[in-house]
């Protein structure tokens, strides 16, 4: 099946140049030397009109938002993850390889494309899930915010929903200890200014619902290994954080549902008794207009019909309007008496969670 075209004329290598250089760009800063590197190496093949041109080009049409480089070299450590590209998984740490110099690098990918060229453009039409499991310090911070008790989490967009297991790990911000201090687990961010409030804790989770148009069961062998290889393979933290998580995914079954209408789905999904909370990371720039609209209405028709017994409460993670290198955390509370349906910023959060400035 192609993939999703936006309607008009598939873009040419010098715009998927432009895309894999951009891309590059955002791995640096995001700490990834290796996709740096190679994703420049990409760049400059495909203006050259190269192997991978060859590659890109079968799926030009992509939109830019669709993250046509990452999904490129999710599917390459996908099938080095898998056993089936050895000479790739050899210069990959995720896979117990040793990154080589430039040179190395480029030749290692040549033999890639030359050996996978059919199942690299087969990969091109698989939606990059991220599931970032460091977010949980921002986003736990926020849901213990809430001073809920109880809750029913949704998250919006929550690809294998790792996020929605946040009372399963152990996030230490500061001194203060969320969900499960035994958990294999650990979120450690540094943390920035402060002080961090004491006697947060997470709410007892009364179940779980993500939303996602392509959702990924965590705790299927095919999900593990989507999940895996869109961890960018030189952050072995991450990638070993990550596979805990999934472990772990099998504890706590979420229940995953498949649409593209966001703004039905969590309509349905808070017409439930008792505390409900919202949650996304780096969604909001996915949806429509449109969908956006919809979603805000929804929560605050809820919120309107929030009781003390049963509030509501909206958690997002999205980048900050005043600094895009990183994400602001806000939250949102509806309980049905005094101040409600008023925005609080909970932290400053680095993407991958790195490093939190709480703000409570």
């Amino acid at each position: 099946m192609e993939a999703e075209s936006d309607g008009g004329a598939p873009a040419g290598p010098s715009e998927w140049a432009g895309r894999m250089a951009q891309q590059a760009e955002q791995c640096g800063l995001l700490g990834s030397d290796l996709y740096d590197r190679l994703l420049r190496h990409l760049a400059d093949d495909v203006r050259a009109s190269g192997p991978t041109w060859d590659v890109v080009s079968r799926r030009a049409g992509l939109r830019f938002g669709q993250a046509g480089p990452l999904r490129l070299v999710g599917g390459a450590h996908r099938l080095a993850l898998a056993g089936e590209a050895p000479g790739w998984a050899a210069v990959l740490p995720s896979c117990g390889g040793r990154v080589p110099d430039d040179a190395g690098l480029a030749a290692a990918w040549a033999a890639l494309v030359a050996s996978h060229h059919d199942a690299l453009v087969a990969a091109m039409d698989r939606e990059v899930q991220t599931n970032e499991v460091a977010r949980t310090a921002g986003l736990g911070l926020a849901v213990a915010a809430t001073g809920f008790g109880t809750a029913h989490l949704v998250e919006m967009g929550c690809s294998g929903a790792l996020n929605l297991r946040m009372d399963r790990y152990c996030t230490e911000v500061g001194g203060l200890v969320l969900g499960d201090p035994a958990s294999a687990v650990r979120v450690r961010p540094e943390v920035r200014g402060g002080p961090v409030p004491d006697g947060l804790r997470l709410p007892k989770v009364l179940g779980r619902t993500g939303i996602d148009p392509f959702p990924v069961d965590a705790t299927t062998d095919e999900g593990r290994l989507t999940l895996l290889s869109f961890v960018w393979p030189d952050q072995t933290a991450r990638f070993e954080r990550l596979a805990a998580a999934v472990e772990v995914a099998g504890s706590a079954p979420v229940d995953l549902v498949r649409t593209t209408g966001t703004a039905r789905a969590v309509a349905a999904a808070l017409d439930v008794d008792g505390p409900r909370v919202v949650l996304h990371s780096i969604v909001w720039q996915y949806l429509p207009t449109s969908e956006r609209w919809a979603v805000t209405e929804a929560l605050e028709s809820a919120g309107e019909r929030a009781t003390r017994d049963a509030p509501l409460a909206w958690v997002r993670f999205e980048p900050d309007e005043w600094d895009r290198r990183r994400a602001a955390v806000w939250l949102r509370t509806w309980q049905g008496a005094g101040p409600s349906g008023q925005d609080r910023l909970v932290a400053h959060v680095d993407y991958h969670g790195r490093w939190i400035s709480p703000l409570l």
